[in-house]
């Protein structure tokens, strides 16, 4: 990103950090302006006060479920402690991208979130939108313990054409209209880790995962293009979960570290060539194995005393043998939920890069962030990021696998919004994607999430 998109970024950032004021007028997840008169009495006066002046030395950021109180602008406001064991969100976004890749201008994306964990035998966390699903029931009882029963369902259905993209140009001849589904039973075990709340837990779980896979062509599905046909999938996945983030008032990591592994092996019996005069060989994609594994860490900047400046570093990194077009993970740009949330962490996102853009047999990301916190509720990030992955670049009339390296620089504001919500802004530059022949790419990702 040059200077200049630099100094546009921070001017703007510091525009919406002085218009976040008003915000004390409307409503703020738990947070409400105290009455003067009431004042004496409440018991609001036995929560934590933290003043936002940047000479009271130490401050200390508000983390998730705290309670406090502070006065911002001259306005008193109390913060009640929240019950973290049970969420029910919504969320809306999008991103869009220019030079606009083919097909993929503006994408939009959105979800329900749930997490109920009331004790520490049971955890349902669901994110759920009708053509996206993904479910994880996890419930232990005497007879198994220190185990538990585990039930999952994952599916993506979408009822539209979906197309790959190579160096941001649709590829109109394999379309297709195709989707998935997978009911996983299995066993796991769980146990809490520090810093010892609700969401810090190390789990380890075996699924098996007996899923189908159905597909159709499109109007721009080329007359040579043999569509696979539709089968049985039966996956067996290995999965391992550490949280030991603390996350602040706005569930952004502040410190701690997450990590995590998933090894699957799959098998379609019946799997056929495919693809243009069948060139996708049957035996490449009947039986396959992916692995993917990341890591998070989180805390303050070095030499620097103050919970308001924060370094984030990410690292994921995935491969695999015999991966397909639907068996591949799915690796590009949008939202970024980096240690947000305990089952989210795990994506990897490509910043700068549109939404499912590469589809690599291998790739390692890292991603640095430094956040600073002008105030209680806003968050103000630098980020950048570097990629290495094989994706398909057009060669001599076909296409074939290339390793490439993309870099990129970005700004990310988090803040919370009106009527009890929470916006986030992001901007990113990334400097090696490919859009109408030229390397270079930009994408703005607007996200708002808020309780039910």
């Amino acid at each position: 990103m040059g200077a200049m998109n630099l100094r546009r970024i921070g001017r703007r950032a510091g525009f919406l950090v002085a218009a976040m004021a008003f915000i004390l007028f409307f409503p703020f997840p738990g947070l409400a302006a105290e009455p003067a008169s009431n004042a004496a009495n409440s018991s609001a006066k036995e929560l934590p006060l933290q003043l936002p002046e940047l000479s009271h030395n130490p401050y200390h950021t508000p983390l998730a479920g705290e309670g406090f109180r502070t006065r911002v602008f001259g306005e008193k406001i109390v913060v009640p402690p929240k019950d973290r064991r049970s969420v029910s969100a919504w969320d809306l976004g999008f991103g869009a991208y220019w030079p606009s890749p083919e097909d993929a201008g503006a994408l939009p994306f959105g979800s329900l979130y749930f997490w109920r964990h009331p004790d520490d035998k049971t955890l349902l966390r669901a994110e759920v939108a009708g053509v996206y699903d993904d479910v994880f029931f996890a419930r232990s009882t005497p007879t198994i313990a220190p185990f538990e029963g585990v039930l999952t369902l994952t599916n993506f259905t979408l009822p539209i054409a979906r197309k790959e993209l190579v160096d941001g140009k649709a590829l109109d001849r394999e379309a297709l209209v195709w989707g998935e589904a997978y009911l996983g039973f299995g066993i796991g075990l769980r146990r809490q880790v520090a810093p010892g709340h609700e969401d810090n837990m190390l789990a380890i779980d075996l699924t098996a995962e007996p899923g189908y896979l159905y597909f159709s062509s499109s109007s721009d599905t080329a007359d040579s293009f043999v569509v696979p046909r539709d089968s049985f999938d039966l996956r067996g996945h290995l999965q391992m979960r550490w949280d030991a983030l603390e996350r602040n008032i706005l569930d952004l990591p502040h410190s701690g570290f997450a990590a995590g592994a998933d090894l699957i092996y799959g098998i379609r019996p019946g799997w056929r060539d495919w693809g243009v005069n069948g060139a996708n060989s049957a035996a490449e994609g009947r039986e396959y194995l992916s692995f993917s594994a990341y890591g998070l860490a989180a805390g303050g900047v070095p030499f620097v005393a103050s919970d308001r400046h924060r370094l984030i570093g990410t690292l994921h990194g995935g491969i695999g043998h015999n991966l397909d077009r639907f068996s591949a993970p799915r690796v590009g740009g949008g939202d970024d939920p980096m240690g947000e949330e305990y089952g989210s962490t795990w994506r990897p996102v490509i910043p700068g890069a549109t939404i499912q853009e590469f589809i690599p047999d291998h790739y390692l990301i890292a991603v640095g962030e430094y956040r600073w916190e002008p105030i209680f509720f806003t968050y103000v990030s630098l980020r950048a990021a570097v990629a290495e992955l094989d994706r398909k670049r057009p060669h001599g009339g076909g296409i074939s696998r290339e390793e490439d390296v993309l870099s990129s620089l970005g700004a990310r504001v988090t803040t919370g919004f009106f009527f009890g919500t929470r916006l986030q802004f992001s901007y990113d530059h990334n400097f090696g994607v490919l859009r109408h022949g030229e390397r270079g790419g930009n994408e703005v990702v607007v996200h708002l999430s808020g309780d039910l």
